[in-house]
């Protein structure tokens, strides 16, 4: 489900979210952003990782350090999801 409207801060708080996970993991790029359908308040901000599994684990514990301190400094849940294109490919 995508978020009907992103507020100013929230915005501020995802850019920031997504510049300093990508300072860590430069080969992510944007693709959009979801509702978690089990709350409608976290949002999922949702990359594609071209990497091994191996990195994007250690992306994913990463942002989630990053995303609970935005939790904790503004009561505000965002998370990365990763979306990995080269899984898709090592499946078929």
């Amino acid at each position: 489900m995508k978020p009907r409207h992103i507020t100013p801060e929230q915005q501020r708080l995802i850019d920031r979210l997504l510049a300093e996970v990508k300072a860590h993991y430069p080969e992510i790029s944007f693709k959009e952003y979801e509702l978690n359908p089990d709350d409608k308040e976290h949002i999922w901000v949702v990359v594609n990782a071209p990497m091994d599994e191996e990195r994007e684990i250690e992306l994913g514990r990463f942002a989630a350090g990053i995303s609970a301190d935005i939790l904790m400094e503004y009561d505000q849940s965002i998370s990365v999801m990763t979306e990995n294109p080269l899984s898709r490919l090592l499946a078929a």
